[in-house]
């Protein structure tokens, strides 16, 4: 679905990451971790071309339309309603209103949000929006699907229930995801890979490790799996060890 070979980017010309390969297979699920400003949503961008590189390659084998990007921040119109808002997309390529509210109601039902079709973002609460945004990106049914720490504002409970959710629907389409998050709980109990970056000047790839846990999966049952425990000290060991360089060697 994607390989990355060798990427640099950098702001004003000076690098800031650099020698990044990925290859994420068609209906993985990949998690991107590091320590803040380490360059992991700089990735996402380039991956969707709404920032260049300085170098390198970016073999994507999806078009532009079929690339969803769920933000941190979602980016639902207040003075819409919800099913508008989750219509939007959808409007935009020209399917018909009848039937792109259609389309909203299914994905909302799906998302567990049946009747709420008519009210604001401004009534929802924090878990219910972001299921609103899920669904907007969804709606448009992409093939790869980026997200930039969608879950960081949502208390553990809402965050672990729609996390499930999200992870039945890519089992069922064979959806490829690529996460940014910091939560390494999260990564593991998600994944099928997971890729840590460091804090260097300019940063890039210092791990790659494959997720052992079967499919399907429940995110707090492989928790529970033999692996999660050895690779959760050894994800936390190399960003600890970075963390501990990145002060010792300004």
């Amino acid at each position: 679905m994607l390989k990355v070979t060798n990427l640099a980017v950098g702001y004003g010309g000076a690098p800031v990451l650099d020698s990044v390969d990925l290859d994420i297979a068609t209906g993985e699920f990949t998690s991107l971790i590091g320590p803040s400003g380490s360059g992991k949503t700089s990735i996402l961008r380039v991956v969707t071309g709404l920032l260049l590189p300085l170098r390198g390659t970016i073999e994507l084998k999806v078009a532009a339309r079929d690339v969803g990007f769920l933000f941190q921040d979602d980016a639902l119109l207040p003075w819409r309603t919800v099913r508008q808002n989750v219509a939007l997309g959808l409007r935009i390529r020209d399917v018909p209103p009848n039937t792109a509210d259609d389309q909203s109601e299914h994905w909302l039902t799906l998302l567990g949000l049946k009747g709420q079709g008519d009210r604001y973002p401004g009534q929802l609460s924090g878990g219910q929006r972001k299921r609103v945004a899920i669904a907007q990106v969804l709606a448009l049914e992409p093939r790869l699907l980026l997200m930039d720490e969608p879950f960081a504002s949502l208390d553990a409970i809402v965050r672990t229930r729609i996390t499930q959710e999200l992870l039945e629907w890519v089992e069922r389409k064979q959806l490829t995801v690529i996460l940014v998050t910091h939560d390494l709980e999260e990564a593991i109990s998600a994944s099928d890979a997971v890729y840590v970056l460091n804090q260097g000047a300019p940063a890039t790839v210092i791990g790659h490790h494959r997720i052992e846990i079967p499919r399907p999966r429940d995110v707090l049952e492989a928790r529970q799996h033999a692996t999660f425990g050895p690779l959760l000290r050894c994800l936390w060991k190399e960003l600890s060890e970075e963390s501990t360089s990145s002060y010792t060697n300004p």
